[in-house]
């Protein structure tokens, strides 16, 4: 066991040594304070992660007597932290994830498990690999109800019933997942059962920014309201649509300030792709990386503007960043997406306009074909105006 005082100044020195904000210092001890208060209450003066976790379980606000959600997130981490020192020696400062989803059943939780071992030697992006584990999760989930573990025992009829069972709006995610699965366990006979079936799909006008939404940003962005990285990383999503787990990813050994490129891989199809690296973008991260970015040994070009400098988490991090940037532009979301996917979709409706080839968007965006990329036809309003027939001879009278 160690000391109550001793743990929390150990907490304290370890927060100014990562170079946190002084706010959330003052946050910590503010919690400090309350938390000797609480042993003092309970005549404690050595911590064990049993005590802490009655001050994590202390949620319930003396002024309102109500769930208090701000005690329940910092006191849990709180003791998380103490928790990391009492059994380390070393606080553990990385963010908490939640673990994946998994069938109840011991036996589908296996199959489950080995699948998960393939479609990890198979893809390295981790969102696809999630794609493919969570729609065997749902069919392991229906067989389950069926009392179905031995996967030999399957047949069209079962697979076609799950179809009919889930959703319409699934049956597509459903059909793709089912198609690899059955690939992978050699049934044939299952692949050719769904291999005609297609899934309906609602494929709607993808949204896009006006001009006046453009210079919206750009008037933002050179007014300073927003901070360099975010500048830097919603012009870069302009002029490229990047995907936002392909940004998370970004070193700053892709850019080529001399040749003027940015390279990486695309997690999500393994592509190769080489940018130019334009005036605008290069002058946006060359301010950031010069006057913004805190000084750390990490080498991703995009990271956390407070300590731990950690990279950004994920894509909530990237839509917060472009909803700051939007919001400061005072741009409405009228039922429109947000994030670095509209940003994409404004990327490849741009390139469009301005008459790029088909091809050279789609290796851009990294779609494996070209028929991905044909949705961003319906983003020009001019060129499908042309495409309409003149209604001049019709006749306004119809006989039968």
């Amino acid at each position: 066991m160690m000391e109550v005082n001793i743990i929390c100044d150990a907490l304290l020195t370890a927060l100014d040594e990562a170079r946190y904000n002084e706010s959330t210092i003052l946050n910590y001890k503010g919690v400090i304070r309350r938390f000797y208060a609480f042993c003092e209450s309970m005549s404690i003066t050595e911590y064990t992660p049993d005590f802490g976790q009655k001050y994590a379980n202390d949620v319930i606000s003396k002024k309102t007597g109500k769930f208090s959600e701000t005690r329940y997130k910092i006191q849990g981490r709180f003791i998380r932290l103490l928790n990391s020192y009492y059994s380390t020696g070393t606080f553990n400062f990385g963010t908490r994830k939640r673990g994946k989803i998994k069938p109840s059943n011991c036996k589908h939780s296996q199959i489950y498990c080995n699948y998960s071992v393939f479609l990890q030697t198979r893809y390295t992006n981790k969102n696809t690999i999630h794609f493919y584990e969570y729609e065997l999760y749902c069919f392991l989930q229906y067989l389950d109800k069926l009392m179905i573990y031995d996967l030999d025992k399957l047949t069209p009829n079962i697979v076609i019933a799950y179809l009919k069972f889930i959703k319409q709006n699934r049956q597509r995610a459903a059909l793709c997942g089912l198609r690899l699965y059955f690939k992978y366990l050699t049934r044939n006979d299952l692949l050719i059962s769904i291999k005609g079936i297609r899934a309906f799909r609602l494929k709607k006008i993808i949204p896009t920014l006006t001009d006046e939404d453009l210079e919206r940003i750009k008037n933002t962005i050179q007014s300073g309201k927003v901070t360099y990285r975010d500048a830097a990383i919603v012009l870069f999503g302009l002029s490229t649509g990047i995907r936002a787990c392909d940004l998370i990813d970004l070193k700053l050994t892709d850019i080529n300030w001399i040749n003027e490129t940015i390279s990486f891989k695309q997690s999500k199809t393994g592509n190769t792709v080489c940018l130019p690296l334009t005036i605008s973008i290069g002058n946006a991260i060359a301010r950031y990386l010069s006057e913004e970015r805190p000084k750390t040994n990490n080498d991703f070009l995009f990271i956390r503007q407070v300590a731990p400098f950690t990279p950004l988490a994920g894509h909530a991090t990237c839509y917060a960043v472009v909803s700051r940037v939007f919001e400061q532009a005072n741009i409405s979301k009228d039922n429109r997406i947000f994030g670095m996917h509209m940003l994409r979709h404004n990327a490849a409706s741009t390139m469009l306009k301005n008459e790029v080839p088909i091809e050279t968007i789609a290796a851009i965006l990294g779609h494996s074909n070209t028929d991905t990329t044909d949705i961003y036809i319906t983003t020009d309003t001019k060129k499908l105006k042309s495409c309409v027939f003149p209604m001049i001879g019709i006749s306004t009278e119809v006989n039968i």
